[in-house]
């Protein structure tokens, strides 16, 4: 290629060189003075290209949508985009690196030099290769089937209705104790109240009405559950039992004086629900019920004692009704004590010609809504009952029968009066909040359960669009190996693979000269490519312009 003896004029040289003693730059191999960074540089790209989006989805998963001003198929789109683009930018550097690796090698033919080129340019050159399928070939084949992590990404984030969990903070107004004559007067000299107050008025009767309990904004927006302290009550209560004779012999005659036949006569309380207030704060609860159907046994004696305090409440909270309620499943004695407060000294202080009472008003509320007897005795009809309240008919259990007998028995009402005692004090706390008051204001960390759309992710989606970028990945990553038998940094320029096959306008200095020296030194040179003459005939090749004419059609040429 390079005999000067195969021109004719009028072409006696194309190109003039200078001849240069010193010898150009050396051949250095290596592991680490070789290293393509570009290419794997972009093979690391990939890689947090896909966990980029492995990362995406597990964010996303279950969150709502509102908390996501971009959504996640946008970042899914990009780095689906990153993904591919850096594969097929590191297939490029890796069959620049496979085709001089192969060409250092012995054996190696022209046919195989192409083969390994084509493969990494053409799809279709790669798809159809047969026999001739290399690895190469399978790398470009992988590279061009990674875009399909595109639309499996895109499917693998999707939206539905659905409940989130996070942590928040909120705050909610709750008074820590009853403000002073908060609940209602003591209208006579002794220490039974009489009157409730305007403001605790409202309380009872939404108690009563079963209303929920209306707050201001607190922050939460779906359902909320938390610990909040507040003014509350602290109960002790014991179980104990009583006698009970309601047995009639079938014969009385002589016995009408007997004293167990006397008690009969008058009668007992088989139902009974009493409240006892102490004038200072404290009272008490006494519950006794038959049980059972027997008419001789025992009666059930519960009493319970109230004192006021400051506790914490587990409670709940609905964003949507902006209402506050205690916790689902809770009682009293679920309560957090925190602290026990004084016995209060303002009840019975008079203001305005009547005594304020803090807590008297909540006790007669509490006695005019739960306080019931059922008296049970034996006349000349035979038995009969006498009943005061509501509350005693809502827990008969059994014994009515077409004719009435001893045999009648009721359910415990006392959890229920409990929890309704608890919920009158916790709705009375919350009224009495003053949220100008600091100690009155409660922030607190709270559980949100929110209704909202949510972001969903399908894993098998992402498993997929993984799985064709790895595969592109994985194929391409053996292309790299043997980068450290090259002596230089090398490209698939055509201007240097021109110079390693010899071509005569690209003679340098420096036959190891990388592609920018090669161009540092004759880029300058015209170039053409057409018919030139040589003493073998006509051909076309590439040369000095001057010397290089265009091809006319039909022309035939050399070799």
């Amino acid at each position: 290629m390079n005999n000067p003896d195969m021109y004719k004029a009028p072409i006696t040289s194309t190109y003039r060189y200078e001849t240069v003693e010193r010898a150009g730059k050396s051949w250095q191999p290596g592991f680490f003075r070789r290293i393509p960074w570009l290419g794997l540089t972009a093979m690391l790209g990939a890689i947090l290209g896909v966990l980029g989006a492995v990362a995406v989805l597990y964010l996303s998963n279950n969150k709502p949508v509102q908390d996501w001003s971009v959504q996640p198929t946008v970042y899914l789109a990009i780095a689906s985009a990153a993904i591919n683009i850096f594969l097929h930018f590191a297939l490029a550097e890796a069959v620049t690196t496979t085709w001089w690796r192969r060409a250092l090698k012995q054996q190696t033919t022209v046919a195989d030099l192409h083969r390994c080129w084509e493969h990494g340019q053409s799809l279709w050159v790669a798809l159809t290769s047969g026999r001739k399928f290399s690895l190469v070939a399978l790398a470009s084949i992988l590279v061009a089937l990674g875009p399909i992590n595109g639309p499996l990404l895109q499917r693998a984030s999707r939206i539905r209705q659905g409940y989130f969990e996070r942590a928040i903070d909120l705050h909610v107004n709750i008074a820590s104790e009853l403000p002073e004559g908060y609940t209602g007067y003591l209208s006579t000299r002794g220490h039974n109240p009489n009157l409730l107050t305007p403001s605790f008025v409202q309380v009872a009767q939404r108690f009563n009405q079963n209303s929920s309990i209306i707050i201001a904004d607190s922050g939460c927006k779906g359902s909320c559950t938390a610990q909040l302290r507040g003014a509350g009550l602290v109960a002790n209560c014991s179980t104990s039992d009583s006698p009970l004779h309601l047995s009639i012999p079938e014969d009385m005659t002589g016995q009408e004086e007997d004293e167990e036949v006397q008690n009969i006569i008058q009668g007992t309380d088989i139902f009974g629900t009493y409240f006892l207030w102490s004038g200072n704060g404290l009272f008490n609860l006494g519950v006794q019920h038959k049980s059972t159907k027997d008419c001789l046994g025992t009666l059930v004696v519960r009493n319970c004692t109230f004192r006021p305090a400051t506790v914490t409440y587990p409670i709940t909270i609905n964003g949507n009704a902006s209402s506050i309620s205690l916790g689902a499943g809770t009682t009293i004695f679920d309560d957090k004590v925190n602290e026990l407060l004084p016995y209060p000294l303002d009840e019975g202080r008079v203001q305005s010609s009547l005594n304020i009472s803090t807590y008297g008003g909540f006790f007669k509320s509490l006695s005019d809504t739960y306080s019931s007897t059922m008296r049970m005795n034996y006349g000349s009809i035979g038995f009969q009952i006498f009943n005061e309240g509501a509350l005693s008919n809502r827990y008969v259990d059994s014994g009515i029968l077409e004719t009435l007998n001893c045999t009648m028995s009721f359910r415990d009402p006392t959890d229920d009066i409990i929890a309704g005692i608890r919920e009158l004090f916790f709705r009375t706390a919350i009224a009495a909040a003053n949220g100008t008051r600091p100690a009155d204001v409660q922030h607190v960390t709270a559980q949100e359960s929110l209704e909202t759309p949510i972001y969903t992710s399908s894993y098998r989606f992402l498993a997929l669009a993984v799985l064709f970028s790895l595969l592109g990945w994985l194929a391409t990553l053996p292309l790299f190996m043997g980068w450290w038998r090259l002596g230089r940094g090398v490209s698939l320029s055509p201007i240097e693979t021109a110079k390693a096959f010899g071509a005569p306008g690209l003679r340098t200095r420096d036959s190891n000269a990388r592609v920018q020296d090669i161009l540092r030194e004759a880029g300058d040179r015209g170039v053409r490519y057409g018919v030139t003459t040589t003493t073998e005939g006509t051909r076309l090749m590439m040369g000095e312009p001057s010397y290089v004419r265009s091809p006319n059609a039909g022309e035939r040429f050399g070799g």
